[in-house]
């Protein structure tokens, strides 16, 4: 069986990867964190990263979490890879040329191969395979025209799937949420051992976007 790191933020893309990873038979053996010093990071995320710790914990997966200075982001990733012994990176990768550039370099840089399974995926298919995973999925900040402040903890159903991708439609932002449209966070999925909540959470509004803020989640026997 071959083996692999996920690259997870904790959000949909990421996890929804790991859990497809898996279902193909990857052997996922821990699970990697990014924290940039950049908080405008163009590689990694920021939002709510700690939290990756929680999820690591209720998969029962090692949490790797990498520091990575402003001035040496894939050199940060490519050191970290170089201490694993798992053959794939699975990542999350939709749409962004410049993140899967970097991400198969450091890759090949380390001997490893980069699995990107959702990479290329319409949103329709990327929202149909969250539900049919049935990944909880909340939304934890927007910043697009058309997604007011509702939307923040906002639970991914199949009922407000259907209204986000229309209001993508009409008001033109990527669904997805790549480049920052929109993030989220994933607090249950097959892989989790016990489901998870936030403890508390606070909304900070901008007037236009926005994001939750989320210190720290609950565990919860499923």
């Amino acid at each position: 069986m071959k083996s692999g790191i996920a690259f997870l933020s904790g959000g949909k893309d990421s996890v929804l990867s790991m859990h497809l990873a898996h279902n193909q038979g990857i052997k996922i053996t821990g699970i990697m964190t990014m924290i940039p010093e950049d908080q405008e990071s163009m590689l990694y995320h920021t939002h709510n990263i700690n939290l990756v710790k929680t999820i690591a914990k209720v998969t029962g997966l090692n949490w790797i979490p990498v520091s990575a200075s402003k001035d040496k982001e894939i050199e940060a990733l490519t050191d970290a890879l170089s201490k694993q012994e798992s053959e794939y990176l699975i990542t999350g990768g939709i749409e962004s040329n410049f993140q899967k550039r970097k991400f198969d370099n450091a890759c090949e840089e380390t001997g490893m191969e980069h699995y990107a399974p959702i990479w290329g995926i319409t949103p329709e298919n990327l929202y149909q395979k969250i539900l049919e995973n049935k990944l909880d999925v909340i939304i934890v900040s927007v910043a697009a025209l058309g997604l007011g402040e509702e939307w923040l903890g906002r639970h991914l159903d199949k009922k407000s799937i259907e209204e986000l991708l229309g209001l993508a439609k009409k008001y033109r932002f990527n669904a997805v949420g790549e480049g920052g449209d929109l993030d989220t966070l994933v607090l249950d999925g097959p892989l989790y051992s016990n489901k998870l909540e936030p403890i508390e959470s606070k909304r900070i509004w901008y007037g236009d976007r926005g994001k939750l803020e989320i210190p720290e989640l609950r565990i919860i026997e499923k």
